[in-house]
């Protein structure tokens, strides 16, 4: 029996047909009595609905800055429009599920965060998870399906990177597996996919080249997300229903996990 919590961002919910292989997917993970947990982002949507209103935005360090107008549509959007739309994916393939996001029940408290000391808004940082709602949901089989919208203890709103959340989720459930569904097939070690790296390789392979450009970042937080609790990281393409299922089987995984 295994937690899987599986990230996936704006590009996957658009694919089309990916949010029923998707719910397949999750539904076969349940089949074979392991539990999966959705935390999803919706980067192009948020954009979109900013188009909409005339609402121009700015990236500081790959981070949004958010205004509180910017703050009403990523919450309406994340929350409302893209969860409700992976949760009604998923019943309509006879997935039981739930949406949540991190303001409900406390799931995600967060403080504001700032980039180089710089305040960029409604931005925040989960400090605490509260994992009681998930574990209703997973010991009656539903699917939860998180957005990362995130509240403070004053009752602050704020966005939170989808990729962050889910490593907080993995970690404060103590996941088996955290995979991320990414447009690469996975890390890149001389012209082809590693399959298996350790933690203790990580920073060699940094400074021998192997792994450049935004895949450090990536390395550097599954070691961190392992070393506080989760057990392996995958960083992988989408091939159909049985790609969590596969990713998580050493024996079948086609893309990277990482692992202490």
């Amino acid at each position: 029996m295994k937690t899987v919590c599986v990230k996936i961002g704006g590009s996957t919910v658009d694919a089309a047909g990916l949010l029923e292989e998707l719910a397949d997917a999750c539904g076969l993970l349940q089949k074979n009595g392991d539990f999966p947990v959705v935390v999803h982002g919706g980067g192009k949507d948020i954009a979109r609905q900013l188009g909409l209103l005339n609402k121009e935005f700015t990236f500081i360090e790959g981070q949004r800055v958010t205004d509180a107008e910017t703050m009403s549509a990523v919450q309406m959007v994340l929350s409302g429009d893209v969860n409700k739309r992976i949760v009604n994916k998923f019943l309509s393939r006879g997935v039981n599920s739930c949406g949540l996001s991190g303001v409900d029940c406390s799931l995600f408290t967060a403080t504001k965060l700032l980039v180089n000391g710089q305040d960029i808004g409604f931005v925040g940082d989960i400090v605490a998870v509260n994992t009681a709602p998930v574990r209703l949901l997973l010991d009656a089989k539903i699917v939860p399906v998180i957005s990362p919208v995130s509240r403070d203890n004053d009752g602050g709103i704020y966005n939170v990177n989808a990729d962050n959340a889910a490593a907080e989720a993995a970690i404060a459930l103590e996941a088996d597996h955290l995979v991320y569904i990414s447009d690469v097939p996975g890390v890149k070690v001389d012209g082809a996919v590693r399959r298996s790296i350790r933690t203790d390789e990580i920073e060699g392979l940094i400074a021998d080249g192997h792994v450049t450009g935004g895949m450090i970042p990536k390395l550097r937080n599954a070691a961190e997300v392992i070393a506080r609790g989760a057990k392996n990281v995958h960083i992988c393409q989408w091939h159909g229903p049985q790609t969590l299922a596969e990713e998580t089987d050493p024996a079948k995984a086609a893309g990277t996990t990482i692992h202490a």
